[in-house]
């Protein structure tokens, strides 16, 4: 309600605040809806892009996914002999026969006769060393590697404070154990292993209760059980590890010993059917996903039932879906496989589907069928040279040429001079660290000159390497969404300086609206005295 205007009776009439807002709208509400429009579609546009850019980063963590994926799986028929697949790259075998005779031990201690976890022990020094008891009477310590560590404590100093300290040390477990007969121990495990077995020694002006814990000479009267490493053959060849978790005797494999065997565990390589079905199921799915997405955020929507997509007709997006599917039509490694290899077909609407009977088929035949669609290839030419590792850099397909000298072991990787050192059978080892094949190692025979390093990207690396150009800082993506934010905080700042604006002009018109009425209203004012005075002198008359 204008107040002023219906207060002031004697002025124009008009609604000056009214016809105020409506001048003030009439100049300012047009821009300010052009730039709010261009707000909303920018705003839609980088949404768009963000969609893009976080299905294509979650198409890349699956390809990662697929990297460990392996087309053999290792077994073992025995339960006391676990064993999984770490490294496919690594993996190697066919048939193992492996006989455990018994599990890597801890040294187990038992310190009893306490009669609370808060007995005191006193003052003192006790020195923990690691290392090997012998099988004489009496035993000899042999100290390991490592540095003995000494545990000063204070007076007053009790049984609990004593296996808090203790466990605080590497490869030390203790604990005060309330024996259920009113007694009281403390409990020192070591780790697993004959060289890991402890030694305690306290200093000669230790407390007599810290003195108790003192076996330097024999554990005997200590030790419940003796610290030992795992007795076991690999196919009759006997073997000692200090573990009962095995991971280097045999490639790309972790083996997990929890009982002894009667009879050897046989552990078999077969192929993975099943494991690599759902794999490969699970790329599909997430390809199909990634399409349609896309497929919707460029819908141009001609036709009534069709709405447009927040980037309609983009054609960065179009082009990121097609890239994509000219990397999947490719063969690759030296044999040239195709994804029609395995039964992975393009359907007439883009969509890939998979052929469950076919791909079963294929691998059951051929289980390294699937290594050049997830495994880069990275061979030598020479037989009397190998490969190792993975490039860290992104390789295109090709090939580098090693050159050596026999008498010096010199090498060098195109003409990159290679850090070598001499193994023990007369082997070389060189380690790959510039350029794109850095990453590798290569082992070379002493006679060996020459050899070329072939590459041949995977179809995860081709594909990975793709979306990384997509995605990546610098690329055009990252542009088209700092220019969409550039435009947001541009459009935002007219706005407010539109609404600056639309405060100044609604004061201006106000203020000239009420200048007007003043007027008018003197204007009224004076004519209604001139008119009464008129009447005045018409009735004297």
């Amino acid at each position: 309600m204008d107040i002023l205007s219906s207060l002031n009776t004697g002025g124009s009439g008009l609604n000056i605040s009214e016809l105020t807002e409506t001048l003030t709208k009439a100049e300012i509400e047009p821009r300010k809806s052009l730039i709010t429009q261009r707000i909303d579609t920018a705003e839609l546009r980088l949404s768009g892009y963000e969609r893009v850019r976080g299905q294509t980063e979650t198409l890349n963590e699956m390809l990662d996914v697929m990297r460990q994926a392996s087309p053999l799986a290792v077994r073992s028929d025995t339960s006391g002999v676990q064993v999984s697949v770490t490294d496919p790259d690594a993996l190697d075998l066919k048939s193992a026969q492996i006989a455990v005779d018994r599990l890597a031990t801890s040294q187990v201690l038992n310190f009893a006769g306490y009669a609370s976890a808060d007995a005191e022990v006193g003052q003192g020094s006790l020195t923990v060393a690691m290392g090997n008891w012998s099988e004489d009477t009496p035993p000899v310590f042999t100290p390991g590697t490592a540095t003995a560590q000494t545990i000063t404590f204070a007076p007053g100093s009790t049984l609990a404070d004593v296996a808090e300290e203790l466990s605080l040390l590497d490869g030390v477990s203790a604990r005060v154990i309330d024996s259920g007969n009113g007694t009281f121990s403390l409990g020192v495990i070591s780790q697993t292993g004959a060289a890991n077995a402890l030694r305690f020694s306290t200093d000669a002006g230790s407390d007599p209760g810290l003195a108790t814990l003192d076996f330097a000479a024999d554990p005997a009267a200590v030790q419940v059980q003796a610290a030992g490493n795992a007795e076991l053959s690999l196919n009759g060849i006997p073997v000692t590890r200090s573990s009962n978790e095995v991971s280097d005797l045999l490639p790309g494999v972790d083996i997990s010993l929890t009982a002894p065997t009667t009879t050897p565990a046989s552990i078999t390589a077969t192929p993975d059917t099943e494991g690599s079905l759902e794999v490969m199921q699970g790329f599909v799915d997430m390809i199909n996903a990634t399409r349609s997405l896309f497929s919707d955020l460029t819908e141009r929507g001609f036709g009534e039932a069709d709405t447009a997509g927040d980037l309609a007709g983009d054609i960065l997006t179009e082009s990121v879906m097609l890239g994509i599917e000219t990397v999947l039509a490719r063969g690759f490694g030296s044999t040239n496989t195709h994804l029609a290899d395995i039964g992975v077909m393009t359907e007439r609407d883009g969509s890939l589907s998979l052929n469950a009977a076919k791909f079963t088929e294929a691998l059951t035949e051929n289980p390294l069928l699937l290594n050049p669609l997830i495994r880069d290839d990275l061979t030598a030419s020479a037989p009397s040279v190998q490969v190792g590792g993975a490039p860290a850099g992104s390789p295109e397909t090709g090939a580098v040429t090693l050159t050596r000298d026999p008498a010096t072991g010199a090498a060098s990787l195109d003409g990159v001079a290679l850090i070598g050192q001499a193994q023990d059978d007369g082997t070389w080892l060189y380690s790959v660290n510039s350029g794109p094949m850095r990453g590798i190692t290569l082992t070379a025979a002493a006679d060996t000159t020459a050899a070329e390093i072939a590459f041949r990207p995977s179809m995860l690396s081709s594909l990975q390497s793709y979306l990384s150009d997509t995605i990546d800082n610098g690329t055009l993506l990252e542009q088209r969404e700092t220019t969409l934010k550039e435009t947001i905080a541009d459009e935002s700042s007219a706005l407010e300086a539109l609404d600056t604006r639309s405060e100044d002009l609604r004061a201006r018109y106000l203020s000239r609206f009420t200048e007007m009425e003043r007027i008018i209203t003197q204007l009224n004012s004076t004519g209604d005295y001139l008119t009464n005075l008129i009447d005045g002198w018409n009735s004297d008359n």
